[in-house]
């Protein structure tokens, strides 16, 4: 997960009848997330959601915790929307047009597998799922599907990644020679019974959050030829902190990644890069601000002009038009969530054996 704070206005709409009608399947700290931004929007509404939590269907929201500051409602109204102990009741009701699914990640390939089964379209948060044959199994319904199908990498999504997406495909500033990417954060004791703290559930940090930076790197430079990487396990048994460099086709290129959950309760959670190209820096880290700025190579400090919005809201509103106008997702597929999935994996690999691991 990744966000800066982000405080969200749950207004009453006029109602549009194009709206797509979502059911959101998990209200842990992401379905909350996922939930505010549909209320929020004009291109769909919450009509359902379920949770195995009795409190969380009357509207008690009140424990629910993250890894981000979100200040939104503690008590939500509920009024109007039909709510299900079980996500198999949710997934066939018929009012239902899209399922959002915000549940552990070792859960992701059941249900989104039973959801595009029943016509549905489906947004998954990410990771895609736990293993590469979970993965491989979705990709797979995906392609069979009636509905549409896209992974929740929010960070391909996010202002200041998309800006620098952009600079670098146009090669604004010549070609890169280094990039490095930081992502950390408190050791998340928040998840329901601790499922974040269970490798055998969540895959540890290097599954949930630094594959966030992974799918961007993917992204950027398409996929490693292989990778080198150091870590440790702190408490969920799998690597909670991990440095990992990528070695590309092409010659003169440094990339690195770090990533984690190991830091103590008052650490802030962070996010940041540093690209070095020919005629420029681009630095980016939620610690500063501007985040976002340019050194070039004459002396200048610039400000790249950034959109409005998050990630999150970002990417549920490009899913949103996908659906609205039949058409698949391209900016990010099924395909490249498990690929991120698969270098994560690698990582873990180079982790265990001490050696660099082959793509």
């Amino acid at each position: 997960m990744a966000a800066e704070g982000h405080v969200w206005l749950w207004t009453q709409r006029v109602e549009d009848v194009a709206m797509v009608k979502v059911g959101v399947v998990g209200i842990g700290f992401m379905g909350k997330m996922h939930f505010g931004v549909h209320q929020a929007g004009s291109k769909s509404k919450v009509v359902a959601i379920a949770d195995v939590n009795k409190a969380k269907l009357k509207g008690d929201w009140s424990a629910i915790a993250g890894n981000i500051d979100d200040p939104s409602a503690k008590s939500v109204d509920l009024t109007g929307i039909k709510t299900y102990p079980k996500a198999e009741d949710l997934i066939a009701d018929p009012d239902v047009e899209m399922v959002d699914i915000t549940l552990p990640t070792y859960l992701h390939a059941e249900y989104v597998t039973k959801a595009l089964g029943a016509g549905k379209h489906v947004l998954c948060e990410k990771p895609i799922a736990l293993t590469l044959a979970q993965a491989d199994r979705m990709v797979a319904a995906a392609r069979k599907a009636k509905g549409l199908f896209m992974v929740a990498q929010c960070i391909r999504f996010w202002p200041e990644y998309e800006v620098t997406k952009k600079l670098l495909k146009e090669k604004t500033y010549g070609q890169v020679y280094s990039a490095t990417f930081r992502r950390v954060s408190p050791t998340p004791v928040w998840g329901w019974r601790n499922w974040l703290q269970k490798h055998k559930q969540s895959g540890g940090a290097a599954i949930d959050l630094h594959i966030h930076d992974i799918d961007y790197i993917n992204h950027l430079f398409g996929l490693p030829r292989a990778v080198s990487a150091v870590g440790m396990t702190k408490t969920s048994g799998g690597v909670d902190h991990i440095v990992c460099d990528y070695t590309f086709p092409r010659k003169n290129l440094q990339v690195s990644a770090e990533g984690g959950w190991a830091m103590h309760p008052t650490f802030p959670f962070s996010m940041a890069f540093t690209i070095v190209c020919e005629k420029a820096t681009i630095d980016y880290s939620t610690a500063k601000s501007p985040s976002l700025t340019v050194h070039t190579a004459a002396g200048k400090t610039l400000v790249p002009k950034v959109a409005g919005g998050d990630g999150y809201s970002r990417e549920i509103e490009y899913f949103l038009d996908c659906i609205r106008r039949g058409e698949k997702p391209t900016r990010v597929t099924a395909r490249d969530a498990r690929e991120a999935l698969r270098v994560a994996w690698a990582e873990i690999r180079s982790v265990r054996t001490g050696r660099r691991v082959g793509l």
